[in-house]
């Protein structure tokens, strides 16, 4: 009879760890990826910050002229930072990204782009709160306005509007402008005399000032 050896059988093949070379490739290359990863991601978020300020920007246009064509009234956009009142802006900064408010009224002899009043004369109809990490620089800060065939409401040296939309480094304020670069470029919208609106990206060669 044979004495037991006092040995466990054990899986076969033992376990071994990781050793410390092996864990600090592993490190290395996780910090590549992540160095690769995180610009790329902020470049995409910086892409949406711009798409969804131009595409709201130019729905809420949209949607003016044609609440002007349908109730044969004046609808005018302003900015606005508490979406009772317009904030007109007779000075760089043009910016549109504080937020704006859409409104109707009816056509007197008063004319086109008139404050909003919060009397009951006037009507509410949309309010975009303001936006971060973009700036949408305006032409101007003036109220203007869709007249009751839908088309913008011009005057003397205003026959057309241009707005541009750039991002903006996160923690900035309103009154700082972003930037206009290649990967993370700004998108121009433009509102021509006929009421119809234009988006085009915005040239490399362009500033963010509309």
């Amino acid at each position: 009879m044979r004495a037991l050896s006092g040995k466990s059988p054990g899986p076969v093949g033992a376990m071994r760890g990781v050793s410390l070379i092996e864990l600090m490739v592993t490190i290395f290359v996780l910090a590549i990826l992540t160095a690769v990863a995180v610009p790329s991601f902020r470049a995409v978020m910086s892409r949406s910050s711009v798409a969804n300020a131009i595409n709201s920007l130019s729905a809420d246009m949209q949607f003016a002229r044609g609440q002007a064509a349908s109730q044969h009234r004046f609808v005018s956009l302003c900015r606005s930072t508490t979406g009772t009142s317009c904030q007109e802006a007779k000075s760089d900064p043009y910016n549109y990204d504080v937020g704006w408010i859409v409104y109707s009224y009816d056509v007197t002899s008063a004319g086109a782009n008139q404050p909003f009043k919060n009397d009951g004369s006037m009507q509410l109809l949309r309010y975009t709160t303001g936006m971060t990490n973009v700036s949408v620089r305006g032409k101007d800060g003036l109220i203007f306005t869709f007249n009751q065939t839908g088309e913008f409401v011009t005057s003397a040296g205003r026959t057309t509007l241009s707005f541009v939309a750039c991002p903006r480094k996160a923690g900035l304020p309103t009154t700082e402008t972003g930037t206009n670069t290649t990967g993370i470029q700004g998108s121009l919208l433009t509102l021509r005399a006929s009421g119809s609106i234009v988006v085009v990206p915005l040239p490399l060669t362009s500033s963010c000032y509309a």
